[in-house]
């Protein structure tokens, strides 16, 4: 009994909203608009495809309902790609496809590993170990004793690790040209149908169909009808009539042969209409780099002039007699870039009461231009070695 009267009760609901917007005297269009139910029309546009079109023909797309069209487009269109797919497989496509990448891995693994690596990059380095050893033995370098014996632990050491590290190479690129990229080719279409098949075809649309029968009708009987004014954007958002006729579905269509001719078209009328306003910009481009470069150089030569008057003004004060004291004590004291910065500190506590900050931060900036002391450069030397580092630097070396 309640579950009847609760029926009847749903029923005269659902007849009253219909009856509230029923139009009147005034036409269909006008009095659709009317009250605050949704019309017959609007009721099964929003559940056919979650839109809603207004007297004013105004569309606005509800966003949590996604209708019933665009399950069914997903549908079709994922059939259509499930088809694409495993027919794949009776296309000359992939058997190339298969074919340049088995060979790309056979060719890495047999000319590049075997070949390159081994049959000709052992000989290379062997003859370089050797004739490092009879230049040493040459020129009688001190131990040149130990230059052929040097040369045979590196002439042992190298092929140690290239011939392995090559021969796994090659083992690694040969099953994968022979089992691994076959197999991928053999199962790729099937697992990429499958998902179309099974998800984007099926379940999706399913789901989609499913939350639709649930939202869709209570929205459409008890929802008020929409207005620009009670739009926002992305609960409710107001489109225009040729979207509205699209299908409203987020497919990312494949790329086919009429739209590369389209991209063709609108490329070929782009190449008639930009390039003239590209070599306008470009001719402007190029004067202002012109300008900015004699800008530039100028700046330079006087950069340059005024550098060159301030080491000769630094230079004055190097030789001058009266300050030979000075200096002589500061370079003896090895002030250098390096010491004079640790002095920074200090200098900025005796300059403080005499000196503002920023003629203390031009003193410190001065110095660390003209240090007292120049250091000595001098050249590094190469770091100790013995025949576990060298063994190491060999197979770092190997190429």
């Amino acid at each position: 009994m309640k579950t009847e009267r609760l029926l009847l009760a749903l029923s005269l609901v659902v007849l009253l909203s219909g009856c509230s917007t029923t139009p009147s005297s005034e036409g269909n269009a006008k009095a659709a608009d009317t009250g605050y139910f949704l019309s017959w029309e609007q009721k099964g546009q929003l559940i056919g495809s979650g839109r809603i079109k207004d007297a004013q023909d105004n569309w606005y797309d509800v966003w949590v309902v996604p209708g019933y069209d665009q399950p069914a487009q997903e549908t079709m269109t994922y059939l259509g790609r499930t088809g694409t797919a495993f027919g794949e497989y009776f296309g000359s496509k992939k058997y190339h496809d298969l074919g340049d990448a088995s060979w790309d891995a056979l060719t890495w693994g047999f000319d590049d590993c075997l070949d390159d690596f081994i049959f000709q990059g052992l000989p290379d380095a062997l003859e370089i170990y050797w004739a490092k050893a009879e230049e040493r033995s040459s020129k009688r370098v001190f131990g040149w004793w130990f230059a052929y014996p040097w040369a045979l632990m590196e002439s042992i050491v190298d092929p140690v690790v290239r011939v392995p590290v090559g021969l796994c190479g090659t083992v690694l690129g040969t099953a994968a040209g022979v089992a691994v990229v076959p197999t991928y080719y053999a199962v790729n279409s099937t697992i990429e149908g499958t998902w179309y098949l099974t998800v984007d075809a099926i379940l999706l649309p399913t789901v989609a169909c499913t939350w639709n029968t649930v939202i869709a009708p209570p929205m459409a009987l008890i929802g008020q009808k929409p207005a620009p004014s009670r739009t926002d954007g992305f609960w409710v958002k107001q489109i225009t009539a040729e979207e509205a006729l699209k299908p409203s579905q987020s497919v990312d269509e494949p790329i086919n042969t009429k739209d590369i001719e389209a991209l063709a078209a609108w490329s070929r009328l782009l190449l008639k209409t930009v390039p003239p306003f590209d070599k306008q910009r470009q001719e402007i481009q190029r004067k202002a780099q012109a300008e900015r470069s004699a800008i530039s150089k100028k700046e330079h030569e006087e950069t340059q002039a005024v550098n060159k008057k301030t080491a000769a003004a630094v230079e004055a004060l190097l030789s001058d007699p009266d300050q030979k004291g000075l200096l002589d004590y500061l370079q003896d004291r090895n002030f250098n870039p390096q010491r004079t910065s640790k002095a920074f500190t200090d200098l900025r506590q005796h300059f403080k009461p005499e000196l503002s900050d920023e003629e203390i931060n031009q003193v410190i900036q001065l110095l660390q231009r003209y240090a007292p002391s120049t250091p000595t450069p001098k050249t590094p030397l190469r770091p100790k070695t013995d025949p576990v580092k060298h063994s190491v630097e060999v197979i770092q070396e190997i190429k």
